[in-house]
């Protein structure tokens, strides 16, 4: 008998389910399921020092590890209800970063999308977020309709004093004490860190910011210590003209411009160097009136335009020097590696290098000591924009290593940090990056 012809279906599946599905968080992510409790914490504590610096606010940031849960603390302006909105839509992605050229911790705007998603794909069962802010509690639930093929996000508001001042959020996670705090057979000098040693390398990297996990404290070395913030003017020179008509494809499409259109003038008045009327007006004479979306030409912005107003704005404005980045410096690390690493005062070597890398500069640091354990093996320690790495991200810090016979079972500390504006992550998790 003739089989009978199969009349396919065409199933549709929503965009939505790509954050939650095992192998489509782990490329975000960028780490395995096991290690995806530390890496949230990461982007948590990276997204409390941001708040605070774009306040003016020495970082103040608590971590606390439950046995069911984990919760990052800080003392900046709140999060936004808009951001806690926005992140809840899973068919776009949301960042004040993205097409900005800066030295910033991260830009791809998936952190939030991430710790709501993550705790029910790891567990499979309900996913359970609980955000403080603002005088309020946000509660983010998640689980998955079957049938329909897609998540059911939940989010709840209520009037809640617990916190007035800085966000709180608790991520239920459970045994969150065993993966964030433990030192089972998973750990091993290649692993990602635990929760203690995640805290500690961002007080490495973070002269200015407190910390502090369960009892052990790390006190701010410099209150005062300045850097490059991401609310502060990013810079003309860091940009191709690809990239600045990105920037400025993006401006016209967004909601903001949509209700309130940006003139030429008022967008050059943006960049560092370019806030002065008459550098402004300089700039803009062939646009004195011009609106951004006219610069618009058959439904694409105008290449010969874009590039004309690049070379003007840098004609009119000073390239950033490196040590405007922001330098951490040889006390800091010197008083992190003694007071935190355990190292031998004495055996403490620091160094660092400013230079510039295709029209871009950069700082690089970098401090080595012995450690008063002689049994202890080798802590590696390394920061990308005053963020703590999970991993060595840096192909070329290994090679260096090799070359001084520095390996895993001696007992050394070896801190190295890298600011740069524009580091290029091969990775949507920001766990790698390619110099």
């Amino acid at each position: 008998m003739v089989p009978a012809t199969l009349e396919r279906t065409t199933f549709e599946v929503s965009r939505e389910v790509e954050y939650f599905t095992e192998s489509e968080l782990r490329m975000q992510i960028g780490f395995d399921a096991d290690d995806w409790p530390v890496a949230l914490l990461k982007e948590l504590i990276d997204n409390a020092l941001d708040g605070c610096e774009a306040a003016g606010t020495p970082p103040i940031i608590r971590v606390d590890v439950e046995p069911d849960a984990f919760t990052v603390e800080d003392n900046g302006p709140g999060l936004p209800e808009a951001t806690i909105a926005g992140s809840l839509d899973y068919m776009k992605r949301v960042s004040d970063k993205l097409f900005y050229a800066s030295p910033t911790r991260g830009r791809l705007g998936n952190a939030l999308k991430v710790v709501w998603a993550a705790p029910y794909v790891a567990h499979g069962q309900q996913g359970y977020v609980e955000v403080w802010t603002g005088g309020q509690r946000h509660t983010v639930k998640v689980r998955f309709d079957r049938i329909a093929g897609r998540p059911v996000v939940e989010h709840e508001t209520k009037e809640d004093a617990l916190v007035t001042t800085g966000t709180r959020l608790r991520v239920t996670w459970p045994e969150s004490a065993t993966s964030l705090l433990g030192e089972g057979t998973r750990r091993s000098y290649k692993s990602a860190p635990n929760a203690s040693e995640l805290v500690a390398a961002f007080a490495a990297c973070n002269p200015h910011a407190g910390f502090r996990i369960g009892e052990k404290v790390f006190r701010a070395t410099d209150p005062a210590w300045t850097k490059w913030r991401t609310c502060d003017p990013t810079s003309a020179h860091w940009y191709a003209p690809e990239a600045l008509r990105d920037l400025l494809a993006a401006e016209i499409s967004s909601p903001t411009y949509q209700a309130q259109p940006k003139t030429v003038r008022a967008f050059v008045s943006e960049f560092r160097g370019l806030s002065s009327a008459v550098k402004q007006k300089s700039v803009t004479a062939e646009w004195s009136r011009a609106y951004l979306h006219d610069l618009v030409r058959g439904g694409d912005l105008d290449s010969g335009a874009v590039g004309a107003l690049l070379a003007r704005m840098q004609l009119a404005s000073k390239p950033p020097k490196p040590v405007h980045l922001g330098v951490i410096g040889e006390e800091h690390v010197t008083r992190w590696m003694t007071e935190h690493a355990g190292v031998v005062p004495e055996s403490i070597s620091y160094a660092k290098k400013l230079g510039e890398q295709d029209g871009l500069p950069y700082v690089l640091e970098f401090g080595f000591g012995q450690s008063e354990d002689d049994n202890a093996k080798r802590r590696l320690v390394v920061g990308l924009n005053w963020s703590a790495a999970l991993e060595n991200p840096i192909l070329e810090l290994n090679q260096l290593l090799a070359k001084q016979r520095i390996d895993a079972h001696d007992p050394v500390v070896v801190f190295a940090h890298i600011a740069k504006p524009l580091l290029q992550f091969t990775d949507r998790g920001k766990a790698r990056v390619a110099l």
